[in-house]
């Protein structure tokens, strides 16, 4: 047996972030310049120049029960929307409250019909007629505050309030969640590359959510995410790659400690480039993003083995052609001088700038290249040091 006492609330705030993004996507098309919160009036809240739109996301994965009129998450729910409108945190007549939930509403419930907007006056007064009821007669600790905060409405409020609610049930589950996002993506990606855009926008949307919770940012707007999904359609054309490396790698002492027996760092010793100096560290990251990136391409498919190694030569041609210019100076030198020649070889030409090679006429990432060169003389295609072949 797996104990999910740990499991259901974790899974809970990814699936909180990826319905966050499922619904910037599906309401963009109805809110004028929509912006979302996480865990701020709301477990999600978008709001525009018109509207203010809350919802609470409850995934359940232990048990599939059934949501039911005196269900503890609904009157949770209710609680958090009722000291809403009792302290004027929202207009409630301008808010839209909805509960998110993968449980099943049976058709006894009164909660089944908040699964529409309630219009008619007798349908609305059962409702109220049938919540004050339990409210009242509950027992429940665990439903208490709720039922109270619910209570203190008056009864234009609780109109209101049963008005505003929206109960969605048999949602989604977590593991279904890309693919309704897919669904809203699938005009800006080729389908064979939906899967591979996906991974690039949730890494970029988990950013943007931290930065949120975090108080980093007010809020993430919805020109921010179609900036962003312009920017990776754009990626994917034939002139270009997707970068699913953009930020520079932290390194520590430990890493290169666990790296000190690879050629590439041997190459940059053997030139008198200190083993824990920023220089090498940043020669591993670059190493690192680069491999990890080329990986990617050829594992998605998006960059053919041939492609690869035609990149590979023309960054060789290019080393060769300075190389053996630095090779004429060193002719006859001291092994002091040698090392000199060949540090100030690679700090001129590899690390204080970079050669303009590109593997995509459009992909501009110079950790490429210089992460590129790293694997090249880690394979000792290249070197720095005009021996390096004698060297290492």
């Amino acid at each position: 047996m797996t104990d999910f006492s740990a499991k259901e609330p974790s899974l809970g705030y990814i699936y909180q972030i990826k319905y966050a993004l499922l619904l910037l996507l599906t309401n963009s098309r109805d809110l004028e310049n929509p912006v979302l919160r996480i865990e701020c009036l709301d477990d999600i809240d978008i709001t525009d120049v018109n509207s203010t739109n809350l919802y609470q996301t409850k995934l359940h994965i232990k048990s599939k029960a059934h949501l039911t009129d005196s269900s503890v998450d609904f009157w949770k729910t209710i609680r958090i929307w009722s000291q809403y409108i009792l302290d004027g945190t929202i207009d409630i007549n301008k808010t839209n409250l909805s509960l998110i939930t993968t449980e099943n509403i049976p058709e006894t419930s009164t909660l089944y019909k908040l699964k529409n907007n309630v219009s008619s006056e007798p349908e609305l007064q059962n409702i109220i007629n049938s919540l004050d009821s339990i409210s009242i007669s509950s027992t429940n600790e665990s439903t208490k505050k709720g039922r109270e905060e619910y209570q203190k409405l008056s009864i234009e409020n609780k109109k209101k309030l049963i008005q505003s609610i929206i109960i969605l049930d048999n949602s989604v589950d977590i593991s279904k969640v890309d693919a309704k996002i897919k669904k809203q993506l699938i005009l800006s990606s080729y389908p064979n590359h939906l899967d591979a855009f996906l991974e690039i926008l949730d890494g970029w949307w988990l950013g943007k959510a931290i930065d949120n919770l975090t108080g980093q940012l007010d809020s993430i707007k919805f020109e921010e995410l179609q900036l962003k999904i312009s920017n990776i359609r754009d990626s994917f054309q034939a002139d270009n790659l997707p970068n699913h490396f953009p930020e520079q790698m932290e390194i520590s002492d430990e890493d290169v400690e666990s790296l000190r027996e690879k050629n590439f760092l041997k190459q940059l010793e053997v030139i008198s480039i200190g083993i824990n100096s920023r220089t090498v560290k940043r020669a591993i990251s670059d190493f690192r993003r680069a491999f990890e990136q080329r990986s990617k391409w050829l594992r998605l498919q998006l960059l053919n083995p041939e492609e690869e190694e035609v990149y590979d030569k023309k960054l060789r041609d290019y080393w060769k052609n300075i190389f053996e210019i630095m090779g004429d100076e060193a002719n006859g030198k001291a092994e002091d001088e040698l090392k000199k020649i060949g540090k100030d070889f690679y700090i001129s030409q590899f690390a204080n700038s970079c050669p303009q090679i590109k593997i995509r006429e459009k992909f501009n990432e110079d950790y490429l290249t210089r992460g590129s060169y790293q694997i090249l003389s880690d394979e000792k295609k290249i070197g720095w040091h005009p021996n390096f072949d004698k060297e290492i």
